[in-house]
């Protein structure tokens, strides 16, 4: 299989000095979770959006039992919520804190795994190397904070890959099939693609390689240690769902939003609107559209097939070089991620720091083209290795989920095939070296100069979201309205929610969206509850807000400076259809700000 980097060099991988080992990869630990809690300490990011509901997932869990019901089994792989409730039956006091600290201890440990794996094929110094990389890894820093199956997916992955490189460089050595299933369903647990990238690694790390002796005994005791905590996830899922099964339902969603019009602008948006302008009756059942999204997703393909490939690759493009900048948004850039008083020192970092991630991620992807270069050459089998993990991962989110906080995975991929490659630059000539580093720039400098444009020109060539004329709206425990978009557009929905907006940049005086909703039958007497639309200074536009039910005049008012509008509930009473309208009272500057406005309908509180 090609010989390692300590193979042509004993003196490079040091059989002594065991206890200096374990005390580098502590010092290595140490300074890993020392900057994390630092971060977490300056900048303590409150869970929200998905992240919210690990933490709540796992509250359930502890307070409801392993089987408890929700939601939450849809979107949501068991591993993460399953540690975190075991988490909170220790530290129960404050949860959200409990799990930001315990994020950013788990991610700050994975530096000390190469450190103490890689001992038998590379000398002290570049285990060294390979752990303070992770170690100090700034995007992950900047991202610790944040309740990510992705950060908790980085310490059994990081050991997959180093006992899948140390058995590729070591073919005769013994090997730990149990302890490598282990691993594999511990990473599986927690984030569900691992189930492919790590499979490479894993196969090779257990001894189930091809001419590898043992290898047979080796796969059942695989297939035994991973698939016995593997069914018993499944087996939770079917106690909590009655569906027995270790993968979520949000895959073909997922897909979606990756595809619709719309999508290229952010690399993936809601897909609900587009079902809702395409086919809204599967917006009745919610398992009904999660099954059909697959479907569509195949047909957008090939509907605009040359269009979605140069997208993908455009959003390759993107995952190498923005991903630990988009991060930020998530750790200290969105407004609900830290507390009101560290929010303008958060969005201070995200300005500073984003340019020089994108940097610092580009110079990574560089350096890891040329590591593959080396490896290709050489035929080196632990760089290749590390490699085709890494292009799995990246194809596997190019195409299903192009979100930059899902490649924290794969940026420590990255980390270790750079580090390795680093090790065997002393046995290559000058001119090889210096080959490389041109490539390495080559690559980097087109990251860096050739995404934004060709990121515009993706956005330019996607179509323009399809405009939603019906849709249904939950009520809940009251049935479906039944919902027809009048003038103007709907922004959005989330079931039960709906978000108007003014169809143009510069609205003109009389302006208007308007929806009118047709109430179940025998409904009882419901609520119309409106969002708060904010006000912002500068904003000289003033929206009017009307609710109208069965034609009579119910509600109205006016959004502008400087009071803004507060949520209001209007009672409904027996009315059969209501009607919600947004209009431009007095045209303005500012109205995108003014002109949001959600609103559900809501049965009557248990009280009444």
């Amino acid at each position: 299989m090609g010989e390692g980097p300590a193979a042509s060099d004993p003196r490079g991988a040091a059989t002594s000095g065991s206890a200096l080992d374990v005390l580098g990869a502590a010092l290595v630990a140490v300074v890993g979770i020392g900057v994390r809690l630092a971060f977490v300490r300056a900048f303590p990011t409150i869970p929200f959006n998905d992240f919210r509901g690990h933490v709540d997932f796992g509250l359930r869990l502890r307070d409801l039992g392993l089987a408890a019901p929700g939601y939450s089994w849809v979107q949501t792989n068991a591993g993460l919520p399953l540690l975190l409730s075991v988490l909170f039956r220790i530290f129960p006091a404050n949860p959200d804190n409990a799990a930001r600290v315990a994020t950013a201890v788990v991610s700050g440990l994975a530096g000390a795994v190469p450190v103490l794996l890689w001992r038998p094929i590379l000398a002290r110094r570049w285990r060294l190397v390979a752990g303070l990389a992770l170690a100090l890894w700034p995007g992950q820093v900047l991202f610790s904070g944040v309740v990510a199956q992705e950060n908790w997916a980085l310490l059994p992955l990081v050991a997959l890959a180093c006992l899948g490189v140390r058995a590729a460089y070591l073919p005769s050595r013994p090997v730990r099939p149990i302890a490598v299933g282990l691993l594999y369903a511990w990473a599986c647990a927690l984030r569900q693609e691992l189930v492919v990238v790590l499979l490479p690694l894993v196969l090779v790390a257990a001894g189930v390689a091809p001419r590898r002796t043992g290898r047979f005994r080796a796969l059942i005791l695989l297939l035994a240690s991973a698939g016995v905590p593997l069914l018993l996830l499944a087996a939770e899922r079917r106690a909590a769902t009655g569906r027995f099964a270790l993968t979520t339902e949000h895959g073909g969603p997922s897909l979606l939003g990756s595809v619709v019009p719309g999508a290229a602008a952010d690399g993936w948006v809601d897909p609900k609107p587009y079902v809702a302008a395409r086919r809204p009756e599967l917006l009745r059942d919610r398992k009904v559209y999660r099954d059909a999204a697959t479907g569509l997703a195949v047909e957008e393909w090939r509907r605009r097939w040359r269009y979605q490939l140069f997208r993908t690759a455009v959003s390759s493009m993107r995952l190498l070089g923005d991903s630990d900048a988009e991060c930020l948004f998530w750790s200290v850039g969105a407004a609900e991620a830290l507390p009101p008083e560290r929010r303008a020192s958060g969005e201070a970092l995200a300005a500073r720091s984003g340019p020089l991630l994108r940097l610092e991620l580009a110079a990574l992807t560089g350096l890891f083209a040329a590591a593959v270069l080396l490896g290709a050459h050489r035929r080196d089998p632990g760089i290749l290795l590390l490699a085709l993990a890494f292009l799995l991962k990246l194809a596997m989110q190019s195409f299903v989920s192009p979100v930059g906080r899902l490649m924290v995975p794969g940026i420590a991929l990255e980390l270790l095939t750079v580090s390795l490659a680093a090790s065997r630059l002393a046995r290559i000539p000058r001119r090889g070296r210096a080959l490389l580093l041109g490539a390495a720039v080559v690559v980097a400098a087109a990251l860096l100069l050739a995404t934004p444009p060709l990121l515009a020109l993706a956005r330019r060539k996607d179509e323009a979201p399809w405009p939603i004329r019906r849709f249904p709206l939950e009520i809940a425990e009251a049935g479906l309205a039944e919902c027809r978009v009048e003038s103007g557009r709907v922004a959005e929905f989330e079931w039960g929610r709906g978000r108007l907006t003014l169809a143009s940049a510069s609205p003109g005086l009389g302006e208007s969206t308007r929806v009118t909703c047709e109430l179940p039958a025998a409904h009882g007497p419901l609520r119309l509850k409106l969002d708060g639309a904010h006000a912002w200074p500068g904003d000289t536009i003033r929206i009017g807000e009307r609710v109208e039910a069965d034609g009579r005049d119910l509600f109205a008012r006016e959004i502008g400076q400087p009071e803004g509008a507060p949520p209001v509930e209007v009672p409904l009473g027996d009315a059969r259809s209501v009607s919600v309208e947004i209009r431009v009272a007095r045209p303005g500057s500012g109205w995108v700000a003014g002109s949001f406005v959600g609103f559900q309908i809501v049965p009557p509180r248990r009280a009444e």
